[in-house]
């Protein structure tokens, strides 16, 4: 029988389609939803939470990459090494007396209530250990602390630790330049990739702090400074400031052992001077080698007598004031160019301005306002004006280099920055003969190395403290250059405070201490320089001191 339409077959189907539409309807429409909701969540997370952990690693240092120093050889002086650091997050610390505990147990150093304390802190991030060893990190996973975690780092290493101390620096803990070097050129070595090539030789550098070290326990200084130059190009091959610190260690250096002698200390060169003062009388053109002085009587000056030590008490000619060290004969050729003359002549060659390097510590020079008759005398031999090492060093490569002044360098140059011509090259050509005459004939037969014709002069000066000079207190030095055919290197030595012995026959004078130590270092670096010896007969020196 027909059925009506309210009782169609198809209208239970229908309904029953419809229902699954509107479930399946319902459920897309729920994971949307929640698919909406977790979008929504996510946004939080990365946005709002975001800006919560930029907060969060706000106090964490980003790595600092540093590219290496090298010698000019290519030896590493400064490397960086990759470490871990260990930080917590206090607020995922579930039991902070056995996290305080283990941590003291695996750092013996670290006080188990300190580090409790930092665990208690309402901060969201502690460092707790820089730079740990591969066996620490180790150490710190194997005690399965919840809330411990390790940033990577890296740490600057020095391997040939306190060797260039005060020319390398340091970084702090971040691996930020703090000192020498590394302060100096802290941007280019965090910029660049390509290593740092400094002028300094390791093989030098190494011999000289060995035998500036030997020299102070000899002669038991307190101090002491030694400095290598290149001539020709103003390059620091070696500098050496002693007592030292090794940049290696967290500690910090004494203000003692951070002091570079080199560059920051002014010193009164004593004799040494004798060998500007003597520049200066050659180049007036008026007074030669030959020429004769008085002194067969000392100086009466104010309150103070001008003497010689052992003098030869007769007339002195230019070459042998500077050979016999005659502080009588010095004055006189002092008096007769004429103060002013002098210091005109002492600014000229580059005595009375700063000399800098690439360190960031410089002495300026000191030395009288009024620049006096007196203060001419007294100058003249190396009292009254006070200047660094590598002052003193810089300006007596200058007169050695024909004449013309270079500035000192810490970087490795093919050739000279800058050249300025001091004095003539025959005041030059004389200075040399001069030099080694002084050596060969005079006073400093213990500068004396074999095959390499050094040339030079001691200086020895009273310490000036709070006014007053100390008569048991000297500041020892010794200038001098190989080979003096054709001048290549200049050494400087200088001992602080050195004492007498029976084996120095009572004398704590230059000629005693800082004249061999700078022999011996001569001996030992010439090989290492590409130095030969000469083994022919040397020129005659005398003739020399006549210009051609």
């Amino acid at each position: 029988m027909y059925q009506g339409i309210g009782n169609n077959i198809y209208s239970v189907a229908s309904r029953s389609v419809k229902m699954a539409k509107q479930r399946v309807f319902m459920s897309v429409s729920v994971f949307l939803l929640l698919f909406a909701l977790l979008i929504v969540r996510l946004a939080y997370i990365m946005i709002i939470n975001g800006n919560q952990q930029d907060k969060f690693f706000d106090s964490v240092p980003a790595i600092i990459s540093r590219s290496d120093i090298i010698d000019r050889n290519g030896n590493i002086i400064a490397t960086s090494l990759p470490t871990v650091s260990l930080y917590a997050c206090p607020h995922e610390i579930m039991d902070l007396d056995e996290a305080a505990s283990k941590l003291a147990n695996v750092f013996p150093d670290l006080d188990e209530k300190n580090i409790k304390e930092k665990l208690s802190s309402a901060r969201k991030f502690i460092w707790l250990k820089r730079h740990l060893s591969p066996k620490k990190e180790q150490l710190v996973l194997n005690q399965g602390i919840p809330g411990l975690h390790f940033f990577k780092t890296e740490k600057r290493v020095y391997p040939d630790r306190n060797l260039l101390a005060h020319v390398i620096g340091g970084t702090d803990i971040d691996n930020m330049g703090i000192a020498g070097v590394e302060k100096v050129f802290d941007e280019l070595l965090k910029s660049s990739n390509a290593p740092l090539t400094l002028s300094i030789d390791m093989k030098v550098q190494h011999a000289v702090h060995d035998e500036l070290q030997k020299s102070l326990e000899e002669f038991s200084a307190i101090g002491g400074a030694a400095i290598v130059m290149k001539i020709s190009t103003g390059e620091i091959i070696s500098m050496v400031s002693l007592p030292d610190f090794d940049p290696n260690k967290n500690s910090d250096p004494t203000d003692k052992e951070r002091f570079n002698m080199v560059t920051s200390s002014a010193v009164e060169p004593g004799s040494s001077a004798k060998i500007f003062n003597t520049a200066m009388a050659l180049e007036t053109g008026k007074i030669t080698p030959f020429t004769q002085f008085d002194a067969r009587y000392p100086l009466k000056v104010g309150k103070f007598i001008i003497h010689d030590f052992k003098g030869q008490a007769r007339f002195l000619s230019v070459e042998e004031i500077l050979k016999y060290s005659s502080n009588i004969g010095s004055a006189k050729i002092a008096l007769e160019v004429g103060a002013s003359a002098q210091k005109q002549f002492f600014k000229k060659i580059g005595l009375l301005d700063p000399v800098y390097c690439e360190l960031s510590e410089s002495q300026h020079p000191l030395y009288p306002r009024q620049w006096s008759d007196v203060s001419a005398m007294t100058i003249s031999f190396g009292h009254g004006i006070a200047l660094s090492p590598l002052h003193l060093i810089s300006v007596f490569s200058g007169l050695l280099n024909n004449g013309l002044l270079v500035p000192p360098t810490l970087l490795k140059k093919e050739r000279a920055l800058s050249e300025k011509a001091i004095i003539s090259p025959e005041v030059s050509y004389q200075l040399k003969a001069l030099l080694r005459i002084n050596v060969t004939e005079g006073k400093h037969k213990l500068a004396d190395v074999p095959g390499y014709c050094v040339g030079g002069k001691s200086g020895t000066a009273e310490k000036l403290k709070k006014g007053h000079y100390m008569k048991n207190a000297n500041y020892c030095g010794f200038i001098g250059a190989f080979p003096m055919t054709d001048p290549l290197y200049a050494v400087y030595v200088l001992l602080d405070e050195p004492k007498a012995s029976a084996k120095t026959y009572g004398y704590a004078t230059a000629g005693w201490n800082a004249t061999p130590t700078a022999a011996k270092i001569i001996h030992r670096i010439g090989p290492l320089l590409g130095v030969m010896a000469i083994s022919t007969e040397e020129p005659d020196w005398k003739k020399k001191l006549k210009i051609p």
